[in-house]
């Protein structure tokens, strides 16, 4: 089966694109065996069948519940074509990544980043507004005072930042839960499935920014919001204004189908919808599908780190409003022209 005509529900997902030159982020369930064909042409055999791709029309891969083996050919592939892969199993805590090399870019991005990073100014003001765009999606399950906004703004540390986001979210938590209808579950109950569909989504996600982290040569390693080197840090930073679309997709799967076999596909498949929804960004003016924000979160962090803009602009979903708009450097990739 051609990768482009797949639609079945269990089987695998890609991005919906009107260019010829679009990319797919291949997400494969059980994949059982790699094999090489014609060209840079690979056919992927996984539960519920195959698919065939060429890797310049692959954007990253995710593997979840993988067995059998990966040919060495095929990772130098991937390698070749700067394609990320993922593999990752119910009960595995830290997935397995496989990062294609990359040289470092004439603005040298990576020094920019460390700097930043060892700058606590700097530091503490990117974690702010990465955490201040995740608890303004929280705002509709529980209520965020203005006090708890007062005390992020007058935070100068990451240490004191990551406490009142430990606070919150064990609250969001909470009321999330609540409305499935489940009670004494927290987020670290890794056997339950919930929690194994946002750790999948989290997981997906995470595979699209981490294209976008590579693309623009910055180190997913070193984030600011989290601290640690020890795993893709950065890209775990910048999920978290887009948490929202993992936990809305889970909430969703968890209402349309009881079974637990189900729930991670169901909530991979909404996520897919929700990423492609048109919305509109006041930041840079534009009219773009969701997805396109993401990408754009990059692009911000890249040009706040080389000096193109004095501030860290997210270019977060909203309604249109009037007044002088905020000047930013970047523009968002994929407008909707009407």
């Amino acid at each position: 089966m051609e990768m482009e005509k797949l639609q079945h529900p269990d089987s695998i997902w890609t991005w919906k694109t009107n260019s010829r030159r679009g990319k797919a982020s291949l997400w494969l369930p059980y994949l059982s065996e790699v094999k090489s064909m014609k060209g840079d042409k690979y056919c992927f055999t996984y539960n519920g069948g195959s698919v065939e791709a060429r890797l310049r029309d692959i954007d990253f891969i995710m593997l979840y519940g993988a067995s059998g083996d990966l040919p060495v050919a095929f990772l130098d592939a991937l390698n070749n074509q700067k394609i990320p892969l993922i593999i990752h199993r119910r009960n595995l805590s830290d997935p397995y990544l496989f990062l294609p090399t990359y040289h470092s870019d004439r603005q040298d991005i990576l020094t920019a980043q460390i700097v930043a990073r060892q700058n606590q100014i700097k530091a503490v003001y990117i974690a702010r507004n990465l955490l201040k765009a995740r608890i303004a999606k929280m705002a509709g399950t529980i209520n965020v005072s203005g006090g708890i906004r007062k005390s992020i703004m007058a935070c100068r540390s990451i240490i004191g930042l990551r406490s009142i986001e430990a606070q919150i979210t064990k609250r969001y938590w909470k009321a999330y839960y609540g409305r499935m209808g489940i009670r004494r579950l927290t987020r670290r109950d890794r056997n339950e499935p919930i929690n194994q569909a946002l750790n999948a989504g989290s997981l997906f996600l995470s595979g699209v920014i981490l294209r976008w982290v590579l693309y623009h040569r910055l180190s997913p390693q070193h984030g600011f919001l989290h601290v640690q080197s020890s795993y893709p840090s950065l890209v775990y930073d910048l999920i978290e204004p887009f948490r929202f679309v993992i936990e809305e997709a889970a909430l969703q799967a968890s209402k349309e189908t009881s079974e637990k076999q189900k729930l991670v596909a169901y909530t991979i498949e909404i996520m897919k919808d929700l990423l492609e929804e048109q919305v509109y960004v006041p930041a840079t003016r534009q009219q773009v599908r969701r997805k396109n924000t993401i990408h754009g979160a990059v692009l911000a962090l890249r040009a706040y780190l080389i000096g193109d803009m004095s501030r860290f602009v997210l270019p977060m979903e909203g309604a249109k409003t009037g007044g002088r708009p905020i000047e930013v450097s970047y523009k968002l990739p994929g407008e909707i022209r009407k």
